[in-house]
């Protein structure tokens, strides 16, 4: 018997499962012509395979096409962005034990509602490039020892302000260093970057360093995130402030099915597609012994152990499709067993809000 807590933790694990397929049946509707339209809907072989993880007791699917997109896909981008995380983590453990620093880099700058995000965001990508090459980044880096840095990339978007491109960028360093002083050098860097570029920046808000504990210790108490989260799951969290993430668009048209929704996500995946989305400098992974993976490999990868449930053929598979009902069928198999949650699909053409009734016709 499962204690309170347990269950409710389930539950909850289940609901963000049911957000996460429904936003990426939107995400399909918005994208007919994107991997993400196909992904874990097309059948690789000839059976959909059902596993269950032995430890967490979680319900998968096995033997479908996955699109492995960080950007376009809220099921993919659960999966990748928690592989990237626990790299960073390491990596991050690995250089606080041998002594090292680490600060979170952040930059920004202002823009209008209604510029376009492409055009921003190829300045923003220029003025990047410019700030950290040359010979006073150069001593920058000496001044505070930096063996390396890991940029994640990301936007938000607001009604008062359009879209938001920023970076955040963890920086490796040995020295024992006031930070202070350099942020305010790399802030006149930044600035002057930008203005080569055309874009402007102010002293508040362009450019930002923090003490890597006090940035985590922050970002724990104000969001339930840690600094390795920020870098890699800020893109598919729940905005704040009236502020949206990308995968907030796929949550608002789920609510209010408003066009504009499915129009700013289109503009956001054209500009983000083939960029990555954490961006280690060279050498880096390799000296914390972390291995090159793609995207596609994590999102497909499968290391937790997990026992084979059922199989399902493709006329079953193709009527839980046709209601979108893949996360539904799941909790079905977890509550009950692989049997009857066919037997409730075969039975009757199955809704989530059926659930109690499904449920009441298996206790008979």
């Amino acid at each position: 018997m499962l204690s309170k807590e347990q269950q409710e933790l389930d539950e909850k694990l289940r609901m963000i499962r049911a957000e996460r397929y429904a936003c990426q049946s939107v995400a399909r509707k918005a994208l007919p012509n994107e991997r993400v339209s196909m992904c874990l809907r097309r059948i690789n072989g000839s059976d959909v395979q059902v596993l269950k993880h032995r430890k967490t007791k979680k319900a998968f699917y096995n033997g479908l096409l996955v699109c492995g997109s960080v950007w376009n896909c809220p099921v993919c981008a659960a999966k990748i962005s928690e592989k990237r995380r626990k790299e960073l983590q390491q990596a991050f453990n690995s250089h606080r034990n041998e002594g090292g620093h680490i600060a979170l880099l952040t930059l920004t700058f202002s823009h209008k509602k209604f510029d376009r995000l492409k055009d921003i965001l190829d300045m923003f990508s220029k003025a990047t490039q410019k700030f950290m090459s040359g010979r006073a980044f150069q001593n920058i880096r000496d001044e505070i020892g930096m063996i390396g840095r890991v940029r994640a990339l990301e936007v938000t978007y607001s009604d008062n302000n359009g879209f938001h491109p920023h970076a955040h960028i963890a920086l490796f360093y040995t020295n024992d260093v006031n930070l202070e002083n350099i942020e305010d050098e790399m802030y006149l860097l930044w600035e002057k970057a930008c203005t080569k570029v055309g874009l402007t920046v102010n002293r508040k808000h362009g450019l930002t360093l923090e003490n890597g504990e006090k940035a985590n210790d922050y970002l724990s108490k104000h969001g339930t995130w840690g600094m390795d989260q920020e870098l890699t799951k800020a893109h598919i969290k729940k905005a704040k402030n009236g502020s949206l993430t990308p995968f907030d668009f796929l949550r608002k048209y789920i609510e209010e099915e408003d066009e504009k929704c499915l129009i700013l996500f289109r503009e956001y995946v054209g500009c983000f597609k083939g960029k990555r989305q954490l961006q280690w400098s060279q050498g880096l992974k390799k000296r914390f012994v972390l291995e090159e993976k793609t995207d596609e490999q994590l999102a497909t990868e499968q290391i937790e152990e997990a026992d084979v449930l059922g199989m399902l053929d493709y006329e079953t598979w193709k009527q839980i499709l046709r209601y979108d009902n893949r996360s539904y069928f799941l909790d079905l198999c977890e509550k009950y067993s692989f049997d009857k949650a066919v037997t409730i699909v075969k039975d009757k053409k199955i809704y989530p809000q059926l659930a109690e009734e499904d449920i009441q016709k298996v206790k008979k």
